[in-house]
């Protein structure tokens, strides 16, 4: 019982930490779909909350159901769904390219969050940070899915512990501000709210795909629909909470790059400061890890059956390096550019390939009654 809970907590937290990275633990990202909304952002964050929460469960039911536990696999499935077969696999690699995109372009962004933060924080070099955060991620990611949920699970202990202190200093003297912007309607008209919610869900079911891959030890329904629920609603109070906590700057905040690191610059607290850099460092690294795992899983089959079985450790290695340079080459064009835009064009097209083929033929597979 002890260790069926630890995995469906451990996937839940990888869920979680999987989103929670350095574009949103920086608060770029809630301003950019949320913040920039003003009052409105609030009902974009619970929209997501709910979306979050239910594509988890989806996904993670169905994943069980299809025993497919890695991406191609299972994205193939889900095209089965509603597609032939040989049509299905063509398919597929729209998603595969747009899924690789998506997880390079994250690498490139959260070296840009770490950049931000420790040249005007520390002043530590850009190359000796991204060395650090690379090192980590690389050896993590090659040993595995194991020592993967065993991290996820005891950093996101850590992350939530540290967000409590930051926010507790945070938000109580600000709240109040908070609260007056929300409820004042301050902001842009229109439904525009909406849709922005929609496509950030949509580009951060890389969430989805990334707890499917770990998703082995779950061995009934109920187990798999607690570890997408609580996952998918730890995301969405992250991102309310953060929203909540940012508005009080409403509207010069929405143009601060890095609009978290802001807020707790504005308490005058080192402290403060300090544990919200070790949060910003913590969700970039699961970030990374998130992104990073299920294409080396994907690809390092293939490495092997060219290199040898006894290179398999090698194999991940290297096929993680190459994901990091090229993210690496992403991150020189600025944090606020990437999210805004190359963000927002994954949201569209993720919306298509694999947000409505989720919600409406993953849900039908979900909720039958063969499932069980």
């Amino acid at each position: 019982m002890q260790k069926r809970w630890y995995y469906i907590l451990a996937i839940a937290f990888s869920y979680t930490v999987a989103i929670f990275g350095g574009a949103f633990a920086s608060g770029r990202e809630i301003m950019q779909f949320f913040g920039r909304f003003g009052s409105a952002g609030f009902w974009g964050a619970m929209v997501a909350m709910a979306m979050f929460a239910y594509f988890g469960m989806v996904a993670l039911i169905t994943t069980r159901r299809w025993q497919t536990f890695d991406y191609k696999s299972y994205a193939i499935r889900l095209y089965r769904e509603f597609l032939p077969e040989k049509v299905a696999s063509k398919g597929f690699w729209l998603f595969e390219i747009s899924y690789l995109f998506l997880c390079i372009l994250i690498l490139g962004i959260i070296t840009a969050t770490l950049a931000h933060v420790f040249v005007a924080e520390m002043g530590i070099p850009y190359g000796l940070a991204i060395t650090v955060v690379a090192g980590i991620i690389l050896v993590v990611v090659t040993f595995g899915a194991g020592i993967i949920r065993a991290f996820n699970f005891t950093i996101t202990w850590a992350l939530l512990l540290a967000a409590v202190v930051v926010l507790a200093i945070v938000f109580r003297p600000i709240s109040g501000d908070s609260w007056s912007v929300i409820t004042s309607g301050v902001g842009p008209g229109g439904g525009g709210w909406l849709m922005s919610a929609v496509l950030y869900v949509s580009y951060n079911l890389m969430g989805v795909i990334m707890i499917t891959s770990l998703a082995e030890p779950l061995k009934d329904r109920v187990g798999a629909l607690l570890a997408g629920l609580i996952g998918g609603i730890g995301v969405g109070v992250l991102v309310l909470i953060e929203y909540v906590v940012a508005m009080a700057y409403y509207p010069e905040i929405v143009e601060e790059a890095l609009p978290l690191w802001f807020v707790c610059s504005e308490t005058g607290s080192s402290l403060v400061r300090f544990v919200y850099d070790f949060i910003l460092t913590g969700a970039i690294l699961t970030t990374g890890i998130a992104v990073t795992y299920p294409p080396v899983k994907r690809f390092k089959g293939l490495l092997v059956a060219k290199l040898g079985a006894q290179k398999e450790t090698l194999s991940g290695f290297l096929i993680t390096l190459v994901l990091i340079l090229i993210g690496l080459g992403l991150s020189t064009f600025g944090l606020i550019p990437l999210v805004a835009k190359g963000f927002t064009a994954m949201g569209w097209i993720f919306t298509v390939v694999f947000l409505l083929p989720l919600l409406i033929f993953g849900s039908r597979a979900a909720w039958t009654k063969a499932s069980k």
